[in-house]
């Protein structure tokens, strides 16, 4: 499920703010009672928000008197508390407004750094990758350690938010390496985010090793909201372990701390995942209360993330307590929360993946630019030579030729590569879903202008769930891997295979009647039931439930023939799983109380 892992990158984002805070700036004014107030400011803007206000108001009836300088960092914490509520775009607004009065280095980082943090909340990733290229290119360039300690956590940050999981732990390692006698703050954030690292991949005992030691550590060194963090952290592995009284006790402890600082972002999640804790413990009242509170939010993009967790738990409790038209609805609503978050995490990596080619690529641009430079400074040092070097400017030239060659044919490759990771499943090599739904509605919209018929089958792995939690996670992965094996074989080379998600499959069969659809679903039933799993290390059985339809002449887009599939699916499933059903009519009409609950669980 995306949100699982999705979730915890919002709470993490906020650690650039409080990073940023940690470090109070030196004033350049010649009044140094307004440089005091402001380090003053900057200290309760991570401890005590009441404090902050206050502080604020202070200034602002000073403003006439301010310099420049601490004008810009006047309206960098004022926009700090934007953030911390929410208002995004005021606080951007606001950042801008003191980057235009041209402050300090320092302090000029430190702008972009919270004008990332807003655009990483708004989804705007372009704009945080900007900002991300433009301090990748600096930190090269960085001899202040405690300066390139904190770029590297802030990268890392950044790279949280895209879902650069890689990238965010080598940033956060070596962060960690530079602050281990040093910078206490940095090594808490350090700490934090290797935690996190290990939790979004899944590493739940060492995550919740490192999530332990983040949160003493932060504690003693008077870091709490850090600490209340890595708390949460905990609380996220307690959920994944089905510990939910532990889980219950730990967001119950954060939420309180967390009202007490007014940060409403990290309330909103909280409420969300006590929500679901509350529905794991049966506690139906309090589960309802707090998803009633989630799903009364905007629908900000900050939001969908949490609005998917509670509708969820709503359509749960609404089909315990057999309302099932509202069961219905919140799953409906679940569901299109769910597909928002699918689009951002596709929209994450291909801006990420394209922001990273770009800066590779400018990179090699500057070599090969150079390089050719330093040729033609070579070639006029060998047009004044003796014609006894003639055989000396051949071989570098045809050197050089080859060495530009090898560029450009990387260059070429590393395309390919990218285009292939978006387009792709990562695990099975299958279309992902949005871009095999778009290659197929593309072949559909062909067909139906030669009035052909267009064919789509689905299928679902059998119990698939048990695999994954009897085996482990890393024998289920075989399992997907050897069920594309087994059925790529049997289609043709026009026809879309597609990974829709979890273990659901899709294909599209472009010119193809129900007849022929029936016979590749077939054989695609009778191959994946033939899978040896002996050969993953264990011994279990592995079948597929299918659903077939075909085109209508009313059917203006595949969403009618992905619909009128799912029903073959589900009936199959109802009807006893590992079999082929062709879609009729008569199935909607058979469709009971109980096969309703079964669609809304399967």
């Amino acid at each position: 499920m995306p949100i699982r892992s999705n979730t915890i990158m919002n709470w993490v984002s906020i650690v650039g703010l409080f990073f940023c805070l940690a470090f109070p700036l030196a004033g350049n004014a010649n009044d140094e009672s307004y440089d005091e107030t402001l380090n003053k400011l900057d200290k309760a803007s991570s401890s005590s928000q009441v404090e902050a206000e206050a502080i604020i108001e202070s200034l602002l009836t000073s403003w006439t008197e301010l310099s420049n300088e601490q004008k810009a960092r006047l309206k960098m914490y004022i926009a700090i508390g934007k953030t911390y509520a929410g208002d995004y775009h005021p606080s951007i607004q606001l950042l801008r407004e003191a980057e235009q009065l041209t402050p300090s280095t320092a302090t000029l980082n430190k702008i972009y750094q919270y004008l990332s943090t807003n655009y990483i909340a708004l989804k705007d990733y372009p704009a945080a990758l900007a900002l991300m290229t433009a301090n990748l290119e600096r930190i090269d360039e960085i001899t202040d350690i405690d300066i390139k300690m904190g770029s590297y956590v802030r990268l890392a940050n950044l790279a949280l938010a895209l879902d650069a999981y890689d990238d965010m732990r080598e940033y956060a390692l070596k962060a960690l390496a530079l602050s281990q006698d040093g910078e206490a703050r940095v090594h808490c954030f350090a700490l934090l985010f290797v935690a996190v690292a290990d939790l979004k991949q899944q590493q739940y005992k060492s995550s919740e090793s490192r999530f332990q030691r983040s949160k003493i550590f932060c504690e003693a060194n008077q870091f709490p909201l850090i600490g209340l963090m890595s708390q949460k952290g905990l609380a996220e592995i307690a959920i994944q372990g089905e510990d939910y009284k532990r889980a219950k006790s730990l967001l119950e402890l954060v939420l309180k701390a967390y009202q007490e600082f007014n940060f409403q972002t990290e309330i909103n999640h909280v409420n969300a995942l006590l929500s679901q804790t509350y529905l794991a413990l049966e506690d139906y009242p309090q589960a309802e209360e707090f998803a009633n509170k989630v799903m009364g939010l905007s629908d900000d993009p900050s939001h969908i993330e949490y609005k998917a967790i509670a509708a969820k738990v709503l359509s749960q409790l609404y089909l315990e307590s057999k309302q099932y038209k509202l069961a219905y609805d919140y799953l409906d609503s679940h569901q299109y929360y769910t597909n928002l978050i699918i689009d951002d995490t596709k929209a994450k990596a291909n801006a990420y993946q394209m922001a990273k080619f770009k800066h590779q690529e400018q990179a090699r641009e500057i070599a090969l630019l150079n390089q050719e430079r330093q040729l033609v400074e070579t070639q006029k040092e060998l047009d004044q030579s003796d014609r006894t070097n003639d055989v000396m400017i051949m071989s570098m030239l045809v050197g050089s030729v080859i060495f530009l060659s090898f560029f450009l044919i990387n260059s070429h490759r590393q395309k390919i590569r990218y285009r292939k990771l978006a387009l792709t499943d990562r695990l099975t090599g299958a279309y992902n879903r949005g871009a095999g739904q778009d290659f197929a509605e593309n072949e559909f919209v062909q067909v139906s202008m030669r009035q052909a018929e267009f064919s789509v089958v689905v299928f679902d792995l059998d119990l698939f769930k048990n695999i994954n939690d009897g085996y482990g996670h890393a024998t289920g992965d075989w399992t997907l891997k050897h069920v594309v094996s087994a059925v790529k074989p049997l289609i043709r080379d026009s026809d879309i295979f597609t990974r829709m998600g979890g273990e659901e499959f899709a294909l599209f069969l472009p010119y193809s009647s129900e007849e022929v659809a029936l016979g590749i679903a077939q054989r695609c039933k009778e191959a994946i039931a033939a899978i040896d799993s002996k050969y993953s290390g264990h011994s279990f059985k592995v079948t597929a439930s299918f659903g077939v339809s075909s085109n209508k002449l009313e059917d203006l887009s595949l969403d009618p023939l992905l619909k009128r599939a799912d029903i073959a699916l589900y009936t199959s499933k109802h009807l006893g799983r590992n079999r082929v059903t062709l879609y009729t009519p008569e199935l909607e009409l058979q469709c009971s109380s109980e096969t309703q609950r079964s669609l809304v669980f399967n």
